[in-house]
């Protein structure tokens, strides 16, 4: 996902950021050591932080560096060849759960 903003130094570092929070919460408190707005976009992509999905869409649709990682999130997440890998009825969920985030992130 870092690769697709490649060229947004806020953007990567966020992606990057993003990933830590989620897949190693016992280095999570690492990230207060970064600037406030990549600290914001990074607990804005965490889904723990909102009530709801149209919640945290919501959020993420109003503010552009958060958007622009969780655009880019979404394209690697619903990539044709990595849903290939699913079974069927697993693929067909999460492309509906995708077109969802993305009507509501507006994208």
């Amino acid at each position: 996902m870092a690769a697709a903003v490649r060229g947004d130094d806020d953007a990567e570092v966020v992606a990057w950021l993003h990933d830590v929070a989620e897949d190693c919460p016992a280095l999570a408190a690492r990230i207060e050591a970064f600037p406030a707005p990549l600290r914001e976009a990074v607990q804005l992509l965490n889904r723990d932080a909102a009530p709801d999905a149209d919640s945290y869409y919501a959020r993420i649709a109003a503010h552009p560096l958060a958007l622009k990682v969780k655009q880019a999130d979404l394209d690697d997440n619903a990539d044709p060849q990595r849903l290939a890998m699913l079974d069927a009825a697993t693929a067909w969920r999460l492309r509906g759960k995708y077109a969802h985030a993305r009507a509501a992130l507006g994208i």
